[in-house]
């Protein structure tokens, strides 16, 4: 039973990989849409207008399902430039120190999108 109490709690103190994918899926992203429709209302806010070619930006998940039915196409973020990745790769292999991260959720963003096959 003490068992069981102490493995709850470690669960209770740490995130799951679901879970930090489910918070990095809220992250704006910018897309280029190929429709037109009005200003969408979600609970975190308003996104659009969406007019053919504009950018606009809209939360990942949104993006992801946008992109699934073919209706625009991700803009890759600067932080996943191949320039900037050399960049802070050079950084980090002269530097003592840990550098800043790219993006607050680089790992699960880049992968959600790379895992899509959009780049």
């Amino acid at each position: 039973l003490q068992h069981y109490f102490i493995q709850s709690n470690l669960r209770s103190r740490f995130m799951d990989p679901a879970q930090i994918e489910f918070l990095a899926e809220k992250e704006s992203v910018q897309i280029l849409p190929n429709f037109t429709e009005d200003k969408l209302y979600l609970i975190r806010g308003e996104v659009g207008p969406f007019q053919p070619q504009v950018p606009v930006d809209v939360p990942l998940w949104l993006a992801v399902n946008l992109k699934q039915r073919q209706k625009c196409r991700i803009i890759t973020p600067d932080w996943m430039d191949l320039d900037v990745l050399k960049e802070k790769k050079a950084e980090e292999l002269e530097g003592i120190l840990f550098s800043t991260p790219l993006h607050p959720h680089f790992l699960e963003v880049s992968t959600i999108l790379l895992g899509y096959g959009y780049y």
